[in-house]
């Protein structure tokens, strides 16, 4: 089980999909990361890509987000979530796209995100080689695409981002939690 960790639904339970790829993000490290991006939620559009349980865009919406989209390919993880967000009563504010993030339809018709999470599974980063490098693509894609003054969100195993991978990306900063890393860049206004 899940906890919403504040906001409207602060306290309530989630669950879990039953999918060996999905790891949410722990609640230590999820307070300290929407603690440090309170100032951006209110009335924000959230992309959730590689939603997993979708506790990221679920969490954002408790603390004030209009809308999410969340991206996930996996069928029990989207059912799940969508499920989860019935049971929070959100579910007119949140968009499910059940596809492969790396075939993300039509992105142009839909609002650039205030805020982006990039959770993709830690193999897509530890096994290395062309996986690593489009996966990191995509990321840099997204996360230059949101709007001036937003941020992007990387969820990664710990410190394993190279500096040459982060260049592209001037004041990201990270912060480690146990055996992960979130690294977050805001967009210049």
């Amino acid at each position: 089980m899940l906890r919403i960790t504040a906001g409207e639904h602060r306290g309530r339970r989630l669950k879990v999909p039953e999918v060996a790829a999905t790891r949410p993000l722990v609640e230590r490290a999820r307070e300290g990361l929407f603690n440090h991006l309170r100032e951006l939620l209110p009335g924000a559009t959230v992309w959730d890509v590689y939603a997993g349980s979708g506790i990221l865009a679920l969490e954002a919406l408790s603390r004030g987000a209009a809308h999410a989209v969340a991206v996930e390919k996996h069928p029990r993880a989207a059912a799940q979530l969508k499920a989860n967000a019935e049971a929070l009563g959100c579910q007119d504010r949140l968009q499910v796209l059940r596809v492969d993030a790396h075939r993300l339809p039509g992105l142009e018709a839909l609002d650039a995100p205030d805020l982006m999470f990039f959770d993709p599974p830690y193999d897509d980063f530890r096994k290395g080689g062309e996986r690593r490098v489009r996966t990191w693509a995509l990321f840099l894609e997204l996360a230059t695409g949101i709007r001036p003054g937003g941020a992007a969100v990387v969820h990664t195993p710990r410190g394993i981002l190279s500096a040459a991978e982060l260049e592209p990306l001037p004041g990201i900063e990270r912060r480690d939690y146990g055996s992960t890393s979130l690294y977050w860049w805001h967009k210049p206004a």
